[in-house]
């Protein structure tokens, strides 16, 4: 009888997991118990020739070949990093981006520009504030090495910007397995692969790899993501400038 139970609990939680690697509804892949994440970036691979097909400005952000990500919710994104013996720091605080190169300092209101919002989403994350930002529709699921990936399309609520994002979703880790970046004109501009996620705190995953390629399938960059720290309750004075 015991066996009986473990068998059919075993089937019960199999049938759960696979339903929720089907599930067409986007908010099942949300990272809702992630509060704030910690980092190292590094950029392994940069071929600024390729790079510079997807666009000018993405290929300059990878010459910085190390940086400390920290990313609080709501919205909130600091990235440091040193170029010579110049300290650049980039911030983002809900509508308003920050940028600060030495003595240089420029402060930008992005509310009508979500395009250039840094978020999650670049990490292969999908958080509740991303969400309110955009809509989401499901496509399809596709099947890729044997895994089946529901495929959503996301695009800007409230906004004139027309570029949009396609993700693959991952069941398991609940993170972006692939990602197709369209700019303005529906143009594809990059393709995203999130690999070799890492449970940074129970039930929250963070891929560690990214590598990213340009419209003629052309690989332009690997970026490796080490050091993942969080919920350490990061303070609000980082993100302020």
């Amino acid at each position: 009888m015991r066996l009986s139970r473990v068998i059919l609990t075993g089937f019960v939680w199999l049938c759960a997991l696979l339903t929720m690697a089907q599930s067409q509804d986007i908010n099942d892949y949300v990272q809702t118990r992630l509060h704030d994440l910690r980092g190292t970036v590094r950029q392994q691979t940069a071929n600024q020739r390729e790079l510079e097909k997807i666009n000018r400005d993405f290929a300059n952000s990878y010459r910085i070949k190390q940086m400390t990500a920290r990313y609080k919710e709501p919205s909130k994104m600091r990235l440091e990093s040193k170029v010579g013996v110049v300290n650049v720091v980039y911030i983002i605080n809900g509508d308003h981006k920050h940028v600060s190169a030495g003595p240089i300092r420029n402060t930008d209101d992005i509310s009508n520009a979500p395009g250039k919002r840094q978020s999650l989403m670049d990490f292969g994350i999908l958080t509740p504030s991303f969400m309110r930002l955009v809509n989401a529709k499901f496509l399809r699921t596709d099947s890729e090495g044997g895994v089946r990936y529901p495929v959503f399309e996301l695009t800007w609520a409230n906004s004139d910007d027309t570029s949009k994002h396609v993700v693959w979703m991952d069941g398991k880790t609940r993170t972006i397995f692939k990602r197709q970046w369209y700019n303005q004109q529906g143009k594809l501009m990059a393709t995203f692969f999130y690999k070799n996620a890492a449970e940074a705190a129970p039930g929250i995953w963070v891929p560690t790899r990214v590598e990213v390629y340009n419209a003629e399938g052309k690989l332009g960059g690997i970026t490796t993501y080490t050091d993942l720290r969080v919920n350490e309750g990061l303070p609000d004075s980082l993100f302020q400038f």
